[in-house]
């Protein structure tokens, strides 16, 4: 039997500034003491949900999150039938999977441990919520999947192309979304989430950029770019990531569908060199290598007019902004 909830709830569809009430939710986050996970955690936390993280701290040995109330970690393997087991000892209303093993580069070295965490991972955590009957199973893509394309603005009806094994994996971990989904009446909503920044990011050799440069900037050290500066990304503050992952799990606009959660504007990699230089007030140089091997893609952005029109998604942090409090919090941490 479900969790008794609260009758005054409002079901409808809301956007980020009337986040829906949470209160007495069970929620489980896998991946949640990651730079997007923890955010996503605290976001629940303030909403009034009671939160089970499973993570195994592959990407940070440090915690990001406090011991708190209402709030439950458990370190453990994703693909771990066991530690799965006693994760779902008890009902969630929703799982929201962002456990992953992180970053193209890193996939390419070693790609069956990417198969194994975001694919078996992925499928072995479907099976158990199938089993639970969770209200909705909330998937965090990537907007990797679409790889390479002939235009440079990413629809979710655009054909993917993925180019590197980790994109294979999160591509293929959606098709399970929907594979469960018919077979067992798994409702799910999946995420394309776009170069998310912002605090608890932290720098590192298969990190994103924005922490590296960040990094090199502080340290007087160059701000190397592979390529010619000329590409574009579609940099999203990890709030509005945050903000949109809630909308579309809690949305019942967003059953079984799929969405795109960026920004919807391209930034030159030069441009954001040149703007975390100005804000750190760094005189490190900006130099240029050639394009690794499996980076195929020169541009891109994210179409989220979907997301905006069905789940009232609205991304509110421009990139200056964004910037400054990813450098705050850089420069505090310990």
């Amino acid at each position: 039997m479900g969790t008794q909830r609260n009758p005054n709830i409002n079901e409808a569809s809301q956007n980020h500034q009337t986040m829906k009430n949470l209160a007495d939710y069970q929620i489980l986050v896998t991946g949640g003491n990651g730079a997007i996970g923890c955010n996503l955690v605290r976001k629940l936390l303030d909403l009034s949900a009671k939160v089970t993280v499973l993570d195994d701290f592959s990407q940070g040995k440090k915690k990001n999150l406090a011991t708190k109330k209402n709030l439950m970690i458990i370190r453990g393997d994703i693909a771990s039938k066991k530690i799965l087991s006693k994760v779902f000892s008890c009902h969630y209303d929703y799982v929201f999977h962002l456990a992953a093993r992180f970053a193209n580069e890193l996939s390419v070295k070693d790609p069956l441990e990417d198969l194994r965490v975001n694919v078996q991972g992925t499928l072995q955590t479907l099976f158990h919520s199938a089993k639970n009957k969770v209200d909705r199973f909330l998937y965090t893509s990537s907007s990797s999947i679409y790889g390479p394309q002939n235009n440079n603005l990413c629809k979710e009806n655009s054909i993917p192309h993925p180019s590197t094994p980790y994109a294979a994996s999160k591509l293929s971990a959606e098709h399970y979304c929907h594979a469960i989904s018919e077979l067992y009446d798994l409702d799910y909503t999946i995420v394309r989430l776009s170069n998310s920044y912002g605090p608890y990011d932290p720098p590192g050799r298969y990190r994103n950029v924005i922490p590296n440069f960040f990094q090199a900037a502080i340290q007087k050290k160059d701000l190397v770019i592979t390529g010619t500066g000329k590409e574009t990304r579609d940099f999203t503050y990890v709030d509005d990531c945050v903000n949109g992952i809630i909308l579309a799990a809690t949305s019942k606009r967003a059953k079984n569908d799929t969405f795109n959660l960026g920004t919807g504007k391209e930034t030159k990699m030069l441009n954001l060199a040149k703007l975390i230089l100005q804000r750190t007030k760094s005189r490190s140089n900006i130099v240029f290598k050639p394009r690794r091997s499996f980076d195929h893609i020169k541009n891109r952005k994210m179409d989220i007019s979907k997301a905006k029109k069905l789940l009232g998604y609205t991304p509110s942090t421009d990139l200056q902004t964004g910037l400054q409090s990813t450098y705050d919090w850089f420069v505090s941490r310990k």
